[in-house]
């Protein structure tokens, strides 16, 4: 029985780690993964660009407004559920605008022969919430890419200038906090050193 006890407090100090060593790996870890989600972010920011560039303005009418849950499974095990949000929204592929023009603040076309389409787009629940059956509402698309429609509001908001130095922010505020907690657990690991 002794055995067993020297065994079980052998494996309770192994499991604890050497000091320092859970903040040492948890700072490196943030040093690292900040500038990663920042590179992922840039990249989503080079998709809103193009729309920005190539995107053609329509001014579309929610028809219907669905929230579909979807069930999962968290890492520990634990029964989860998260909301989609979506909206239809119909449009004329006729009464267009390039990007820059709507900006400038040109009227829409009224075309002689419309061509309605609807397409469901997924967004935040704060937009979802925004909109009623019925509303008017701008969409921005680029031709080529049928999955790529956004309201307009949200492309202005993601390529705001706040919006951006906020991802800035906090990418210097984990890189920060991941080289003190790397100091800090280097000196706590090795402490002559």
């Amino acid at each position: 029985m002794n055995d067993y006890r020297l065994a079980a407090d052998q494996l309770r100090e192994r499991r604890k780690g050497k000091p320092g060593e859970l903040l040492l790996m948890t700072g490196v870890v943030l040093m690292i993964a900040a500038p990663f989600a920042l590179v992922l972010t840039n990249q989503h920011g080079e998709k809103l660009a193009d729309l920005k560039a190539q995107g053609m303005v329509a001014e579309a009418t929610v028809k219907a407004k669905s929230v579909r849950s979807e069930s999962y499974t968290d890492r520990k095990g634990r029964a989860r559920s998260r909301d989609h949000h979506s909206l239809d929204l119909a449009h004329d592929l006729n009464a267009e605008l390039k990007y820059a023009d709507w900006i400038a603040g040109k009227p829409f076309a009224r075309p002689q022969y419309p061509t309605l389409t609807t397409t469901s787009i997924e967004l935040g629940e704060s937009y979802f919430d925004a909109l009623a059956a019925g509303q008017k509402t701008t969409v921005v698309r680029i031709p080529s890419n049928s999955n790529g429609m956004m309201l307009t509001d949200q492309l202005e908001y993601e390529t705001s200038f706040a919006y951006v130095m906020w991802w800035y922010l906090g990418t210097g505020a984990a890189v920060l906090a991941g080289l003190v907690m790397t100091v800090m657990g280097w000196r706590k690991r090795f402490p002559g050193g």
